[in-house]
């Protein structure tokens, strides 16, 4: 593989994974469910945002190494996502909001581990423009997965209130979320120095009172 190949498939591969995501969360902008649920339809129009903002980004990147993403972005997509290609493509009926979310989730990690894979690849041809990009767009990234995580319980424990036939205490989100977010401390995944990607940028919780 030559340096023009090389481009190619880098650019085309990261163009790919945003507008699938992109398209995916769009779609998602029309569910009642989502609109009745102001958290998560914030975080949800912010996902849209920043992967509308970035595929601005990554198409001029891709103009200034005279690079074609457009008719190639389809192809690329099947072999980037393989098996997660068809997360937001399996049946499109009714379902619980909260596995929307868990599926933005998985698709945004996704995104993230692209960016480090570009930022890498960048590096290593001695492309800053690559690499910075890269770098930039992966920090806003991961702020939407802290959000997404903290978002979730809540979600999930109103589903289950609402959908339930047996006695519920919907009113466990908050506790849920602290929990789930003390598994991300410092002190449980080893530490996160300056520099290095974390999937929350906030302290450890302390314990959730019940």
């Amino acid at each position: 593989m030559n340096r023009e190949e090389a481009l190619h498939k880098h650019i085309s591969d990261m163009c790919a994974v945003e507008q699938h995501i992109c398209d995916a969360v769009v779609r998602q902008r029309d569910d009642d469910r989502l609109k009745n649920n102001v958290e998560a339809n914030q975080v949800v129009i912010e996902i849209e945002r920043v992967l509308k903002k970035h595929l601005d980004a990554l198409n001029d990147l891709a103009e200034s190494y005279d690079q074609q993403v457009q008719s190639t972005a389809k192809e690329a997509l099947g072999k980037v996502l393989g098996v997660a290609a068809g997360l937001y493509d399996r049946a499109r009926g009714k379902h619980p909001l909260s596995r929307d979310m868990r599926d933005n989730y998985v698709a945004l990690s996704l995104a993230a581990m692209a960016y480090t894979q570009f930022h890498t690849f960048g590096l290593a041809i001695g492309e800053d423009r690559i690499a910075d990009l890269a770098s930039e767009h992966l920090k806003e990234i991961t702020p939407l997965l802290v959000e997404i995580s903290k978002v979730l319980p809540d979600v999930t424990a109103g589903e289950i209130t609402e959908d339930a036939d047996f006695p519920t205490d919907g009113s466990i989100a908050r506790q849920a979320t602290a929990n789930t977010q003390a598994a991300w401390a410092p002190s449980v995944t080893g530490g996160a120095g300056e520099g290095t990607v974390s999937p929350t940028s906030e302290t450890e919780p302390s314990a959730a009172t019940t």
